[in-house]
């Protein structure tokens, strides 16, 4: 025991130090997190009704009480995993205050954080397989490719499942061997998510599971953990579909059943199975042959993403309704192996700069930089394209003009005049407590104009309408008058044909 007079000897205190491997990881998550927040505050815009309708405005409805009702909803054709989710954030802001101004930037930073995280594991998995600089050049390409910026925020459940699944993937640990149970348990939970979410995609996730089975010595040992874990994801999807709709796994195969035994989904269009083919070389223009290269070269290392990506565009493309978002897992896939693919080449490279006398530091350096360059310059130019640049501006004159109805006081009632429901951003953007209508007809707004206050308008408003013109962007206009709103029944949003079979239920 130490005597009381003894003195104390001062220990030198340890240097906390960070290795260059966190750094670069933290810094690859932190410039993905950067750019992802690009459409939530620079380009806000809508990339397609869904985010809106099957996403924010239930959850609007949750924490507001008001918002549309689309007819997914009205038959119970739709989970409330992810507008549950989203109400979470909603109801979370409002100790900030309310409104679209405060809930829909937090949903995005939310949902901005979690696309990060594929550039993350992007990093991650260039590090395992090429060091530092290989983890850097695969994640730089996936922090900055064009698609996982534009759809890595958005509210919609292919954006939502594609990160989960990648991150599933990751603790899964395809291409070393990783037994322990707990994260293994995590893997299958996570996978079985993102497979519920998206429902198209949870072939690959069995596939990726059975892959797990003949791929581990000895055999079968990965295997329990990661069913437990999708064991539970399923568990949860039935209690909440069970608690909402009436039946556990209702949501499903009523999906199922309306959009592929009766095709309901063909109602939008039904598209040539090389559809998703031709979009890609529509958005990817040149770029798209050294990608597919890139990521061949990538799946030496790690064939489970190539592989993964191909069956979801198989799959997608067997379905007659196609759009260009339903791939965004296999697109994001492929983009990951394909910074693979490119740390490769970097390893390439910098052998040969050493064979030629080179230091291996210098010839490492010498092979990454300008490497790294075309990583994060060649997203860049895609962003600046034509194609890309009218994808990154849909609906965005809507979504100004939703921000200032927001923003106005005493609305009673909210005519859309050439603006269909369904790219109107609904409540959830709107944000009044008023009846909203959306007559395109010029005999239905003279007659009814004392029932609404607020027009948001692409047609010219009649002649001696009352209504004055607060605001337009482009052909998009907000109009006001002053004075109360008489009653007038609002319109419901109604099915699409082929659904006379099915009953609907209470919502």
């Amino acid at each position: 025991m130490q005597d009381a007079e003894t003195p104390r000897i001062a220990l030198p205190a340890r240097p906390v130090t960070i290795s260059p491997a966190v750094t670069a990881g933290t810094l690859i998550y932190l410039a993905a997190f950067a750019l992802r927040l690009l459409p939530v505050f620079a380009f806000p815009s809508i990339d397609y009704p869904d985010e809106i309708f099957q996403a924010v405005e239930p959850a609007h409805r949750l924490v507001y009480g008001t918002g549309l009702i689309p007819w997914e909803f009205v038959y119970g054709m739709r989970s409330w995993a992810l507008p549950g989710f989203i109400a979470g954030i909603m109801k979370a802001t409002r100790i900030v205050g309310d409104g679209p101004a405060i809930y829909m930037p937090a949903i995005g930073t939310v949902l901005a954080a979690l696309g990060a995280t594929s550039a993350l594991c992007a990093y991650l998995w260039g590090r395992r397989f090429y060091g530092v600089w290989g983890g850097i050049i695969a994640g730089a390409l996936t922090a900055c490719w064009i698609d996982a910026v534009y759809f890595g925020p958005r509210p919609l459940s292919e954006a939502v499942s594609a990160h989960l699944l990648v991150i599933g993937l990751y603790l899964a640990a395809p291409g070393y061997a990783v037994r322990g149970r707990g994260r293994l348990a995590l893997a299958g939970l996570i996978l079985g998510v993102a497979a519920l979410l998206r429902i198209q995609i949870a072939p690959a996730v069995a596939i990726f599971v059975l892959w797990n089975w003949v791929d581990t010595v000895p055999a079968g040992q990965r295997l329990p953990p990661l069913i437990a874990g999708g064991l539970v994801a399923i568990a949860l999807f039935g209690a909440l579909d069970a608690v909402t709709w009436g039946w556990p796994g209702e949501s499903l195969w009523r999906n199922v059943l309306i959009n592929l035994w009766y095709g309901v989904s063909t109602h939008w269009g039904a598209e040539p199975w090389h559809y998703y083919l031709d979009a890609v070389l529509f958005y990817w223009g040149a770029a798209t042959a050294v990608m597919l290269v890139l990521a061949r070269l990538g799946a030496r290392r790690l064939p489970v993403l190539a592989a993964l990506a191909l069956i979801i565009l198989v799959i997608h493309s067997a379905i007659p309704h196609k759009e260009f978002r339903f791939i965004y897992p296999a697109l994001l896939l492929t983009v990951i192996s394909a910074g693979l693919g490119l740390a490769q080449v970097v390893d390439w490279l910098a052998d040969g700069f050493a064979l030629r006398g080179m230091t291996e530091r210098a010839a490492l350096h010498a092979a990454a930089v300008p490497v790294l360059a075309l990583a994060v310059l060649t997203p860049a130019g895609l962003a600046d394209s034509p194609n890309y640049r009218a994808l990154w501006t849909r609906d965005a004159d809507v979504v100004r003009a939703d921000r200032i109805v927001a923003a106005l006081p005493d609305v009673c009632g909210i005519e859309l005049y050439g603006v269909p429901w369904f790219l109107s951003g609904g409540y959830s953007l709107m944000h009044q407590n008023a009846p909203l209508y959306w007559e395109d007809d010029l005999a239905w707004f003279t007659a009814h104009r004392d029932a609404f206050n607020t027009v948001v308008a692409t047609h010219p408003l009649p002649a001696n309408s009352g209504f004055a013109t607060v605001h337009c962007t482009h052909n998009v206009c907000v109009a006001r008058r002053e004075g109360p709103c008489t009653a007038l029944p609002m319109t419901v949003p109604g099915p699409p044909p082929g659904l006379g079979q099915v009953a609907p239920l209470a919502h």
